[in-house]
């Protein structure tokens, strides 16, 4: 009895184990996988009808901001899969603990097993590669795009030019030096460098790389022989002897223009020339298609489900959905690493490793946060893969401050600096190379006095015993109002910052005040952020509104939106705004308007370097960082960007460049006076000597570094 009442438990359990065992199947297998697509201003309108869709049926949609964040969602497991274009899968090899799999290709036809083929094509005269020295050479172009990058663009000459490596020359410059001691004569039209004046250095320096353009003074974009087309018309106009272009578009070019193969040959690799009427190219590298990669745990589900999408609802819209792709997915023949995947191409992968020179051009980049550092190595990869130069190394230090202190002692060669750091920066004697601007006027940093809008305080002037509320001890408001406070108060004022202010105001509230900032007047205080999490400009003037203080020390975006008095001057909104007015900001002089007075102005952020930098050096890495702005900034090429310099992190705002940035620009070296504002700088020229304050000293004269901006920003906003 007792065996057989075992027997039956026994039975009972084996049933409930083999329904749970089914359930859970039954619930892996329904469960919806989850698609990984970038959002742009591309892709928004078509992401926002389609995603609805899908999620209906078993996909859903996740949004990623770059096609490597998508791939990151991937390998925190928020994403099942997504398409790479195959520079994207060449920056995942350096991350092999990734466990992903490509299972699809995106083709245009089904039977095109690669996106295109490069050949070189030659006049009949040309017997071997031998005869290539000294002949004219056609180009494409240096244009980088996600279908034709530096990989590509260089592949050809880096397999019969000797690599220049002079440390006197940029790497740039190196390249054109040996394109143009090796040919006769080219064109090479189109843009060589993102620096424009660079650019028109080289170009004037290198005439011969221009010289066989339909416009050799000019060498431009829209030049006859620059492109896919234009460098098969420099080749059979006659123009060039020898032209690097796809093999798709020689063939149709071909057969368009009813050209005679007989005068035409193929070089190929081995150094050999071959009759282009045998109609049997010769291969040089050749471009992989877009691919879906997935999670290796559901990439055979992927496999199939994209390989037999048929015209039902799921179908049509995630075809619809990878439109800016080719929709034609075809299944791999195995479902295999990144790695693995791309050595199926000829040549391939080893187009995208470069030999270096040495000793190294690699520019240290200074983080100093592991977000930061997990950030710059995918900037890093990326730069590598769409062929950005030189490479970048990422030098981690523990905080700001030793990042100042490494590019100082040349430890590092750039660092990213807040506004509140330039003064730091300059007085440690680093330079300025790039500053991060934002879209409109109103997002720069601008700094204003800021009162109650029926506060006794009219003017800077009537100051004066007031209480003051500041974002932070010698950030840029409190060394703003340093450096105004000998104009306002009418003659001498402390040789210690700290002393002036404590002197100045009754009182003084300031942002973040620590130990660590030293022993404090009795009447500057503390004021602690909000646990909400609000800003320390939004601390600043909530101090002032609830009456705390008299005046706030702010930055005007960081409290936009708080009323309307803010606001950029609208005609149609004027009247509403005069009836909800809260504030008002403070002139030198008592003024009867509504308007806005700035103490001054500052970029988002500025990229710095060592003082002992070369020129060379400077215009090397300017050069890298205006590459870097083109192809991951907010401009990027295509329909989405491989990468985002300015954007979200992983959900994470302000990682390296600050959230807003637009565009980085170069420093301006020249400005001017402008009318209205006090001529703070020549008062800093003017500052009395205090014997004894070397260091406040310094830290003055170092502040007129933001006062600059008031000129230089001003001049570009008005030009």
């Amino acid at each position: 009895m007792l065996a057989e009442g075992s027997s039956k438990m026994s039975a009972r359990l084996l049933l409930v184990l083999l329904f749970l065992v089914a359930y859970y199947h039954h619930s892996i297998n329904a469960e919806k996988l989850k698609l990984c697509v970038v959002e742009s201003v591309h892709t928004t309108k078509r992401i926002r009808r389609l995603c609805p869709l899908l999620g209906t049926d078993q996909v859903v949609c996740v949004i990623g901001n770059d096609r490597i964040n998508c791939l990151r969602q991937l390998t925190m497991g928020k994403a099942d899969f997504t398409v790479l274009e195959p520079e994207d899968l060449v920056a995942t090899s350096a991350y092999n603990e990734y466990k992903i799999l490509v299972t699809n290709e995106l083709r245009l036809f089904r039977d095109d097993k690669q996106r295109y083929d490069m050949v070189v094509i030659v006049h009949k005269d040309v017997g071997n590669v031998w005869d290539v020295k000294g002949k004219r050479f056609c180009h494409p172009g240096l244009d980088t795009t996600d279908d034709w990058t530096n990989a590509f663009s260089t592949y050809f000459e880096k397999s019969i030019i000797t690599k220049e490596c002079d440390p006197q020359k940029t790497l740039l410059e190196n390249r054109m030096t040996g394109l143009s001691n090796f040919f006769e004569a080219a064109c090479i039209a189109g843009p060589w460098s993102a620096d424009t004046t660079y650019d028109s250095k080289l170009k004037s320096k290198y005439r011969n790389l221009c010289a066989t353009c339909e416009n050799p003074f000019g060498c431009y974009s829209n030049d006859k022989y620059h492109g896919r087309e234009g460098a098969l018309l420099c080749l059979t106009d006659n123009a060039g002897d020898i032209a690097w272009v796809r093999l798709s578009d020689t063939l149709k070019h071909f057969k368009d223009q009813g050209i005679n193969k007989e005068y035409y040959k193929y070089l190929c690799p081995d150094g050999t020339t071959r009759p282009m009427k045998f109609d049997k190219p010769c291969v040089w590298i050749t471009k992989p298609w877009p691919a879906v990669i997935a999670r290796s745990e559901v990439a055979e589900k992927v496999e199939k489900m994209m390989s037999f999408l048929t015209v039902d609802r799921l179908g049509w819209a995630l075809l619809q959905m990878l439109e800016n792709y080719h929709s034609t997915p075809v299944s791999t023949s195995t479902l295999e690493k990144p790695v693995d995947y791309l050595i199926r191409f000829p040549r391939f992968m080893s187009a995208n490793y470069r030999a270096s020179c040495h000793p190294s051009r690699r520019v240290k980049w200074c983080i100093s946060s592991n977000l930061e550092e997990n950030k710059c190595r995918w900037l890093r990869e990326a730069s590598i893969v769409y062929g950005i130069e030189p490479a970048i190394a990422c030098i981690q230090e523990l905080s700001r401050t030793s990042c100042l202190k490494a590019l100082k002692t040349e430890r590092a060669d750039i660092f990213v600096v807040k506004p509140e750091e330039l003064l730091d920066a300059r007085r440690m004697g680093l330079k300025m190379i790039v500053q991060a601007v934002p879209k409109r006027s109103n997002e720069f940093i601008r700094i204003a006095a800021v009162v109650k809008e029926d506060s006794w305080i009219k003017s800077l002037k009537d100051l004066k015993g007031a209480k003051a509320c500041f974002t932070g001890y010698r950030d840029v408001g409190w060394n703003s109002f340093v450096a105004t406070l000998k104009n306002i108060s009418g003659g001498s004022t402390h040789c210690s910052d700290t002393e002036a202010v404590a002197s100045f105001f009754a009182e003084s509230f300031i942002v973040g005040l620590n130990d660590s900032d030293g022993q404090m007047p009795c009447n500057l205080h503390p004021l602690t952020k909000q646990a909400n999490g609000v800003g320390k400009d939004t601390s600043a003037f909530e101090c002032m509104m609830s009456g705390r203080g008299d005046v706030a020390f702010v930055d005007l975006k960081g409290i936009d939106g708080k009323t309307a008095s803010l606001a950029q001057n609208r005609a149609t909104q004027q009247d509403e705004e005069s009836k909800n007015k809260q504030y008002r900001t403070l002139c030198f002089n008592e003024v009867d308007t509504n308007e806005v007075c700035l103490l001054t102005w500052a970029p988002l952020s500025a990229v710095v370097t060592h003082e002992n930098m070369t020129d060379l050096r400077r215009e090397e890495i300017y050069s890298m960082l205006l590459e870097m702005d083109k192809l991951f900034g907010v401009t990027f090429q295509g329909e989405t960007p491989a990468f985002s310099m300015y954007g979200m992190y992983d959900s994470n705002r302000s990682i390296i460049f600050p959230d807003g940035t637009q565009h980085l620009q170069s420093e301006v070296h020249h400005f001017q006076k402008v009318s209205g504002y006090p001529d703070i700088v020549n008062d800093f020229m003017k500052q009395v000597q205090c014997s004894g304050a070397k260091d406040l000293s310094s830290h003055y004269s170092n502040t007129i570094f933001i006062y600059i901006f008031i000129a230089i920003l001003s001049k570009l906003l008005s030009a």
